[in-house]
């Protein structure tokens, strides 16, 4: 594969990123990228333990279950207000000894939860978590690119983002259930203990690399300004706050279809297919990069239709599975778009951006959501999400040579070529 020259507002991909930074055969080892994956799980259900534990932790803490579920808002806050600062001041300290700093960021933060008797050294150790969370992100998905050969940018960030599906869909439940089990503090605790834990194996399987000296010249305007990045951004804001305004209230949604259980199964079919979706995202991402940024938004479109116009059990049950499969790959889709539109030198500080529109979009999500539904009813948040990710088709329909390869000329986005 040919190595385009470094135009426009930043370098593509090296030829160090090609041949698989820190792998000598240029190799992705599915292995070796297990801690990031572990690490993406660990973020997540740091991130959403609180909404499992409600009610055991608004007990022991005395304050109303709802201010327990600001705890979820204040995680994603301090992550959105980190993101982009932080990754800038440490772009070029060495990467796995920053990883291991932040896992034991998050290590400390859900100790500290777990023995704290107070809701304001709760609220702080969840900001600690989050503005980890902010940094850990652009540094997981930047490890990943770069270790990757650059042909398979996409199966690298896919294997990665797994772990916070995989967290979605069974590390909640879990946490849930050690909770019960156990008491919302052990479930707290072990979540330190998985922290320690990825430290080990960061340092057994993941290779040395160093900081972000490419990037001594770059500032963050200058990466803002990456022809191409700004579109794969108000894509990833109107994807998310799509997704979020209609999950973020799925139990009153799935009150009103007509599920045999609930809730209960419109998540467990939600999460399934959602699997489904990054495993198929990640095997196809770096073969067809547009066909699978478009067929993500539009499986998405066409499944809430369906919901807003059919009543029926069985075609309910596909149709969120289908959602799920849509929502599953959407963000393999951004990130592998991201990263081949700022190369590997400036993957981090663009995930940085990506990681903070992408904390907007779930407020945004939850915002919107919330005063359609108490203002216009629950099944116009699917009338709602199904234009916001309409408008997000859109732009990727527009800007098509960028869903496509991501490599840029001084003049936009151009395929890559191979050698004969």
């Amino acid at each position: 594969m040919a190595s385009p020259s470094a135009e426009g507002h930043g370098v593509t991909i090296s030829p160090d990123a090609r041949q698989g930074h820190g792998f000598p055969d240029g190799r992705i080892r599915i292995g070796n990228l297990l801690p990031l994956t572990t690490t993406a799980f660990l973020m997540i259900v740091t991130e959403t333990m609180p909404a499992g534990v409600l009610p055991a932790m608004a007990k022991d803490l005395g304050v109303a279950p709802s201010t327990i579920g600001l705890l979820v808002s204040v995680y994603a806050l301090a992550s959105a207000v980190a993101a982009i600062p932080i990754v800038a001041l440490t772009r070029r300290l060495p990467r796995r000894p920053l990883l291991i700093g932040l896992l034991f960021c998050f290590a400390l933060a859900n100790s500290v939860t777990a023995l704290s008797a107070s809701y304001a050294l709760t609220v702080l150790a969840r900001v600690m978590a989050g503005l980890a969370a902010g940094v850990a992100w652009p540094v997981v998905i930047g490890f990943a690119v770069r270790i990757s050969d650059g042909r398979n940018v996409g199966k690298a960030v896919a294997v990665t983002l797994a772990g916070s599906t995989v967290a979605m869909v069974a590390g909640l439940p879990l946490g849930t259930m050690m909770g019960g089990l156990l008491g919302w503090r052990i479930s707290y605790a072990l979540l330190s203990v998985v922290a320690l834990g990825i430290v080990g194996w960061v340092l057994a399987l993941l290779p040395a690399v160093s900081g972000m000296e490419e990037e001594q010249g770059a500032s963050i305007w200058h990466v803002a300004r990456i022809p191409g990045l700004r579109q794969v951004l108000f894509v990833t804001l109107l994807g998310i706050i799509a997704h979020y305004a209609l999950y973020t209230y799925i139990a009153p949604f799935a009150g009103m279809l007509r599920l045999p259980d609930g809730t209960t199964e419109a998540l467990l079919l939600f999460g399934s297919g959602a699997l489904i979706g990054i495993t198929t995202v990640g095997w196809l991402a770096d073969r067809s990069p547009f066909a699978v940024a478009v067929a993500a938004p539009v499986l998405m479109v066409l499944s809430l239709l369906a919901l807003f116009f059919v009543r029926s059990s069985e075609i309910e049950a596909v149709m969120i599975f289908l959602w799920g499969c849509s929502f599953g790959g959407l963000p393999t889709i951004l990130q592998s778009a991201t990263a081949r539109i700022a190369g590997h030198a400036h993957a981090e500080l663009a995930t940085a951006m990506l990681t903070t529109v992408y904390n907007i979009g779930i407020f945004g999500g939850g915002a919107f959501g919330g005063l359609i539904l108490d203002h216009l009813g629950v099944s116009n948040i699917l009338l709602f999400s199904v234009f916001s990710i309409a408008a997000a088709l859109g732009i990727i329909l527009v800007n098509a040579r960028t869903f496509s390869t991501g490599e840029k000329t001084a003049g936009g986005v151009r395929p890559v070529k191979k050698r004969a």
